[in-house]
């Protein structure tokens, strides 16, 4: 028996050393954010270990007390099985954002105290001497509260603003909940070993793919998308699809740098590019190309159009250590056929006219 555990088991825990090695030598994510995901790699390393060891005592005869050692098992099984989806939804609490309140633990408390009693008086589970396991009346409990965290976990996704490719991330995790849900119902209708931590193994993994593809994609002082995702987006545009372009540039950055520190150059920075986030469309993305130059495109709004949301952006800018924020920017739009760089060029220089007429006031 312990060998066929062996054989089912050994390649989900070799992934998971694999995949531990992966998070520790990772560059992109905070100290906190990687201290989640170990967290989350343990919580499904145990939670493999105690399927593959309830497996084990299930076999096991009554004289050997393998009851008792099976209910131990099942209690861990039941208790701790919210844990892996509570602490993902854990990486958005940000510093930015309000921590999550203390009732957002309650109901991982109360599926542990549930199972806790359950020894006793079989409420989610009950193990018999004869070692016999059967369902009790609050079998859901366990399920519901993982529902829940899953749930708060899309929540949380979709709710971020302006985050590339946030739509891909609630969608992801739509999928996963599904999936799980899926596997649960198989496990518990055709006894299928390890079937949702596999599952889970594989997505948890995909997820942090994810999210790593995300962090080369966006910059992180303002939330936009990079250079890297800007030149991308210009690869997809190159002879397919017309496109209107705006070459924006912070004005006077270099004297809130000199006179404040660039602390204050970068809350510039990132007053007009939230200014912008709030003036633009859903179809328009706004890419940050370096320092304090940005680049806003769109293959719906003409010219015209993209210079209204422009000009409307521009009046919501507020003021920083005093001193109203402003931007320069050109607007150039393109059509297949057209020489892509020229396009961009034209906007470039549009904008540095403009620049100039600025510092001339």
């Amino acid at each position: 028996m312990f060998l066929y555990v062996l054989q089912t088991y050994y390649v989900p825990i070799i992934t998971l050393i694999i995949f531990t090695v992966m998070v520790i030598t990772d560059k992109l994510f905070s100290r906190r954010i990687k201290k989640l995901f170990l967290w989350e790699i343990g919580l499904m390393f145990l939670m493999i270990i105690i399927n593959g060891a309830d497996f084990c005592f299930r076999e096991m005869s009554s004289n050997s007390n393998g009851w008792i050692l099976r209910t131990m098992t099942t209690l861990l099984n039941f208790g701790l099985s919210p844990c892996p989806p509570m602490v993902l939804v854990l990486i958005y609490e940000t510093k930015e954002s309000k921590k999550f309140s203390r009732w957002f633990y309650a109901p991982l408390l109360f599926n542990m105290a549930v199972s806790l009693l359950s020894i006793r008086y079989g409420l989610i589970f009950h193990v018999s001497n004869e070692n016999v396991y059967t369902r009790g009346p609050l079998f859901f409990v366990p399920f519901a509260v993982c529902g829940f965290y899953f749930l708060s976990l899309i929540f949380c996704a979709a709710k971020q603003r302006d985050k590339p490719n946030r739509k891909a991330e609630t969608a992801f995790l739509t999928v996963f909940l599904g999936l799980i849900g899926l596997a649960i119902v198989l496990e518990i209708i055709f006894h299928i070993q390890l079937l949702v931590w596999s599952l889970s193994e594989a997505s948890f993994m995909l997820y942090f793919l994810l999210l790593m593809t995300q962090k080369i994609l966006y910059d992180p002082l303002t939330g936009t998308y990079n250079r890297i995702a800007y030149e991308k987006q210009l690869e997809k545009i190159n002879g397919r699809s017309v496109c209107t372009i705006a070459m924006i540039d912070l004005n006077n950055l270099k004297n809130f740098n000199d006179r404040f520190g660039h602390s204050s150059g970068d809350e510039a920075i990132c007053g007009v590019t939230a200014s912008i986030l709030k003036a633009k469309g859903k179809h328009m993305h706004l890419y940050r190309y370096g320092g304090d130059e940005f680049v806003l495109l769109s293959c719906r709004l003409c010219g015209k159009e993209m210079e209204r949301v422009l000009e409307l952006a521009q009046d919501r800018c507020e003021a920083v250590e005093g001193i109203c924020l402003s931007f320069s920017y050109g607007v150039a739009e393109y059509r297949p056929g057209d020489d892509l760089n020229s396009i961009i060029l034209n906007a470039d220089a549009d904008m540095y006219r403009n620049k100039r007429k600025f510092r001339d006031i």
